[in-house]
């Protein structure tokens, strides 16, 4: 019988996937599949983050999850007082006949190579057409904080001339009670990986970059964590926590 890696490798292989074209679609760390495929478990987070890497790599690789995190749960003796309940929902993989259309792909990125050049033209305009010195916006802070809005630009960002500083990738886990319900955005990198309601004991597990925001509509049903540390969440109406990654000495 063929062991979890062997099954995810061969398969992604026979459909003429990348480890660099699965990252990218799953948002999980080329390393860590790397790490899923060789059965490396010792260099991946703790269970209840690899089983949501399976579920996803699985959709991507068009494979019922269930009989891998099966397979997973056998390979590593798995036993939790607590299993940690992932929906099986495909939010960053797209369904089967959409996630390979490469050429389609190439296009959407030769558009937005033009629209960085245009913008970076206009911008370098701006600059040498205005009189006034513009100070230095500051760099992200690390960690967690409520903010008034809900702008995924604002995420993360650099002083304007500075370069972007190092950053050490975390992983972003949002979950609801096992008897709540809230309506829940979240944005990953400057990009939109969720908007929907989850219900009792569904979560969401993102390996974030640089920066993620997630927008809540009932805190009290609702626990962020970010490397497996409990996010404080703010008070008020649909509060916004706000997380970056740390940056390297």
């Amino acid at each position: 019988m063929a062991t979890l890696g062997e099954t995810l490798r061969e398969r992604r292989i026979s459909l003429g996937i990348t480890i660099e074209q699965a990252q990218d679609a799953t948002r999980i760390r080329g390393r860590l599949l790397e790490a899923l495929e060789s059965g490396s478990y010792d260099k991946l987070p703790n269970p209840g983050y690899v089983r949501g890497f399976i579920s996803s790599y699985a959709r991507l690789l068009e494979l019922d999850p269930q009989p891998l995190l099966q397979i997973y749960k056998a390979e590593t003796g798995e036993r939790r007082s607590q299993d940690l309940n992932l929906p099986q929902v495909d939010e960053a993989v797209a369904r089967s006949g959409e996630q390979h259309a490469l050429p389609w792909g190439a296009a959407v990125g030769v558009v937005a190579l033009i629209v960085v050049v245009a913008i970076a033209i206009w911008g370098i305009g701006r600059l040498t057409s205005s009189n006034d010195t513009q100070p230095a916006q500051p760099l992200p802070v690390s960690g967690a904080s409520g903010t008034a809005g809900d702008d995924p630009s604002n995420a993360t960002g650099t002083a304007e001339g500075e370069p972007d500083a190092a950053t050490v990738p975390f992983t972003l886990v949002v979950a609801v009670d096992s008897d709540g319900a809230s309506w829940i955005r979240i944005v990953v990198d400057k990009k939109q990986a969720y908007e929907g309601t989850l219900t009792g004991g569904q979560s969401k597990t993102y390996e974030v970059t640089k920066s993620a925001t997630v927008k809540v509509g009932k805190p009290s049903s609702v626990t962020i964590e970010k490397d497996g540390k409990v996010v404080q969440i703010p008070e008020g109406d649909t509060p916004t926590v706000k997380l970056t990654a740390d940056v390297t000495q």
